[in-house]
């Protein structure tokens, strides 16, 4: 009768096949190796450090005023949608006034309301378009501004671990449980500001 293999022996016995037919005997476990880890907030960072500081500020200044001229422009954009809703309703009271009949008068502030009511949209659309480019170029300026204090941080980050010994960095936002013992910010943010 063959005898009766299951997955698990089966890959033992092919593995002690090939070691002796290697001449060897089988493969020991790999010894793991101790890695030591750092946590570094980088948010806190950015927020605490005077280059991190300074860039916040740049953008928020720019920022405030991108949404000053959004805000201004949704201002008359409101603005014009309410007269056009008013026009609209003056033109079918007058026009209920007479009967339900138009008169050459009432047929112009039609065509004037349509007109406007066109600019209106097209006006809305363009609006809609700058906000999508301010967007844009507020993120674009976030990035220009955070890419040199990135470095930084990251240089003397990488400084850190070298004396550290560590062998892995991780920003904080990614851990669910940090030791204080692990954690390196208040030295990133004391090496970033220094000289």
């Amino acid at each position: 009768m063959a005898p009766n293999f299951t997955a698990r022996s089966w890959l033992c016995a092919l593995a002690l096949t090939v070691a002796a037919t290697a001449g060897t005997a089988p493969l020991a476990a790999p010894a793991q190796a101790e890695v030591k880890i750092g946590i570094v907030d980088l948010q806190k960072v950015l927020k605490t450090t005077v280059a991190g500081k300074a860039a916040q500020k740049k953008f928020d200044d720019l920022r405030k005023a991108k949404q000053g001229q959004l805000e201004a422009r949704e201002k008359d954009l409101a603005k014009r949608e309410k007269e056009l809703v008013s026009a609209r309703q003056e033109i079918e009271n007058a026009l209920q006034a007479n009967g339900g009949k138009p008169t050459e008068e009432l047929k112009a502030k039609v065509i004037a309301l349509q007109d406007k009511g066109r600019k209106f949209e097209g006006d809305v659309l363009e609006h809609e378009k700058k906000k999508r480019e301010i967007v844009d170029e507020l993120a674009k300026k976030e990035s220009e501004l955070l890419k040199p204090i990135e470095e930084t941080i990251k240089t003397k980050v990488d400084a850190i671990a070298k004396e550290r010994g560590l062998g892995v960095v991780l920003n904080r936002q990614v851990a669910i449980y940090v030791s204080e013992a692990l954690d390196i910010t208040g030295e990133v943010i004391k090496r970033c500001d220094g000289p």
